[in-house]
């Protein structure tokens, strides 16, 4: 997340979903990382205004103790035992990027997905491509580097919200949640791994 776009129209979507999905209790003590590549910049209006638009309070939000620039410290600093959202400005890293800091890496996801159990939520940004397109080339670079993901997306004309977990369950709930609350408009929107279709 970058301050220059906190506020926009996308940040009421992320919202929307994770309020649907905590009603509907498929989000398990749930907290948000923003990997906010310019956190010093951010005032505390801005992780308030961040919070509501997210629809959480702020102590769900993960503080660290270093920057993102230091990757593995980073990582290790997330200490949180249940379900995750990550915020990166772009999304999942597929190959050579110019600034690691926009992404998070496959490597990464595969840490925090340690716990079989835990719901792990990633924003994906798309550009140049069909945003199917672009899931299914995350997807790849997942199964490459994490054993056994499974993944379930919710995508719309240029971002997808992606949930992954190393549950078939989990990811199923989350399927099952969506598909039922858009019915007929689920298709094309909501996808998941073939294990769980």
């Amino acid at each position: 997340m970058n301050l220059s776009f906190l506020g926009d129209a996308l940040d009421h979507w992320k919202g929307s979903l994770f309020e649907s999905l905590q009603q509907a209790g498929v989000l398990r003590n749930f907290a948000v990382d923003a990997m906010a590549s310019d956190w010093p910049a951010w005032q505390p209006e801005d992780v308030s205004l961040f919070s509501r638009l997210l629809k959480i309070d702020e102590s769900q939000l993960i503080k660290h103790s270093v920057g993102l620039a230091t990757r593995e410290p980073y990582f290790d600093d997330i200490q949180h035992t249940g379900d995750v959202f990550l915020d990166p400005d772009i999304g999942v890293a597929t190959g050579r990027v110019k600034n690691v800091n926009q992404y998070v890496r496959p490597s990464e996801i595969g840490l925090l997905l340690h716990d079989r159990d835990r719901l792990l939520a990633v924003y994906q940004h798309v550009r140049a491509q069909a945003v199917s397109q672009r899931v299914d080339t995350v997807c790849r670079a997942l199964n490459g580097a994490i054993d056994g993901c499974n993944w379930s997306s919710y995508e719309s004309g240029t971002v997808a919200m992606m949930f992954l977990s190393r549950s078939y369950q989990r990811v199923a709930e989350v399927t099952t949640h969506f598909r039922q609350l858009l019915g007929r408009h689920a298709i094309g929107r909501v996808r998941a791994s073939s294990n769980n279709a």
